[in-house]
């Protein structure tokens, strides 16, 4: 238990030396003199948010952070492959009503109401280029849904397409199955970020890394650098800063890959540089991304890769980076003004945003704004229903269960406590 003293000590070195007061130091991060005296003494211990705010109030340039260990570098999350080209999908329904899919190779559980596994022997005599029109109009209406819904309700229909191009395009002559691998291939990522949505990381990186194998058979190698992007994505929600931006320099390296992943890539480095509390290098990063997303072209009858429903995505990144460099009064500032610019029905993409916005302005102390921006998406929360999102939830309570003074504060913490529920998991009798 060494990095919190060794914490706590370089914290009041480096404030004495910017000639900060621990009071002043208490105003500026929005904690107690006393709970900051007991930091600096090594009595308590910090958070990483905690570690962030103070770094960033001394001008420590992510120093002090480094002394805080937890969730700055942890192991990435283990991945498993499947051949795509061999192995049957199944999926089912449990007498309880619960769906399931079984990648091939594992065992359908015991108790299954229906199941099968299909898709294999599915076969199109048409014109390639009529079905493949149909199945991206299917594709940007899966989007669409999963704007206004749940990964349960996506994922089957998802999962049930990308079954069937998978069948279609190992039946299909040699001269159309390219473009059913590549339509596969966007199926199967966009299921890998549902099932992340979901809560599954193991299950949405095999998912990932199967998007890539069927985009290598439809000869569109670019699913590799982006499954780097989609890896680091899970490595910044697990708050793992090396391994964030060690995936996302690793899918800039080659300049044939498309500008806009590189630049999607770069935005991944600068959030895990701020992790990191690095604020030359995230600035820098951002900079190559707004660069390379500037300069994008969109292939011709094919979605982009990445949201498609986040106006100006790079200044809400940069928001999001200033709340992780520990300075949510710019975060919010920032973050406030983008979430006033998505569409009606973008409510996960909106709910993504308000939810930081809203975290950076309760850690910033205006409670007010906090709540009021929160009580906007709660009932879309509950809709959405995105694990990624339940981690700023976590942190938003935490940081409203320190005004209890506050009426509103209570009320949407009271509000959070539900929408934190894990579905399916029934309360301890």
């Amino acid at each position: 238990m060494q990095r919190e003293p060794a914490f706590g000590a370089e914290l009041r070195r480096r404030r004495e030396a910017e000639g900060i007061s621990l009071t002043e130091l208490g105003v500026r991060v929005h904690y107690s003199k006393g709970h900051l005296s007991k930091i600096e003494s090594g009595q308590k211990t910090p958070t990483v948010q905690l570690a962030r705010l103070c770094d960033a109030a001394v001008g420590a340039e992510g120093e002090l952070l480094r002394l805080v260990g937890d969730g700055v570098a942890a192991g990435a999350p283990a991945r498993e492959l499947d051949a795509v080209e061999r192995d049957g999908w199944t999926l089912g329904v449990t007498p309880g009503g619960s769906g399931f899919f079984v990648p091939g190779g594992e065992k359908v559980p015991k108790e299954t109401e229906f199941g099968m596994t299909f898709g294999d022997r599915a076969t199109y005599g048409g014109d390639v280029t009529t079905l493949a029109g149909v199945f991206w109009s299917r594709f940007e209406s899966a989007r669409h849904l999963a704007q206004v819904s749940g990964p349960a309700v996506v994922l089957p229909g998802v999962i049930a397409d990308t079954q069937t191009l998978r069948g279609l395009a190992g039946n299909a002559s040699p001269e159309d199955r390219p473009v059913l691998w590549r339509l596969a291939a966007r199926y199967a990522e966009f299921a890998g970020w549902m099932t992340q949505e979901a809560g599954d990381d193991r299950m949405a990186l095999w998912w990932t890394e199967t998007a890539v194998r069927m985009g290598v058979l439809g000869g569109d190698h670019s699913l590799s650098a982006y499954a780097l992007v989609r890896q680091a994505d899970v490595a910044l929600h697990a708050a793992d800063a090396l391994t964030t931006i060690s995936l996302a320099r690793q899918a800039q390296l080659d300049e044939r890959t498309p500008a806009r992943i590189r630049g999607l890539a770069a935005q991944r480095e600068a959030q895990g540089h701020a992790l990191a509390g690095d604020h030359a290098a995230c600035r820098r990063a951002l900079d190559l991304s707004a660069e390379l997303l500037g300069g994008a072209e969109s292939e011709a009858g094919t979605p982009e890769l990445g949201t498609t429903y986040t106006p100006d995505l790079s200044a809400l990144v940069g928001g999001w980076c200033l709340y992780d460099l520990g300075l949510p009064a710019e975060a919010a500032e920032v973050l406030d003004r983008g979430v006033t610019r998505f569409a009606p029905d973008a409510h996960r993409s909106r709910a993504r945003y308000v939810t930081r916005a809203a975290l950076a302005y309760g850690t910033a102390g205006e409670l007010d704004r906090a709540c009021e921006l929160m009580a906007s998406v709660l009932d879309q929360l509950r809709l959405i229903d995105s694990a990624t999102i339940r981690h700023d939830l976590r942190q938003l309570t935490q940081v409203l269960a320190r005004r209890q003074n506050h009426a509103a504060a209570r009320e949407v913490r009271q509000r959070l406590v539900s929408v934190l529920r894990v579905p399916g998991i029934s309360p301890a009798r």
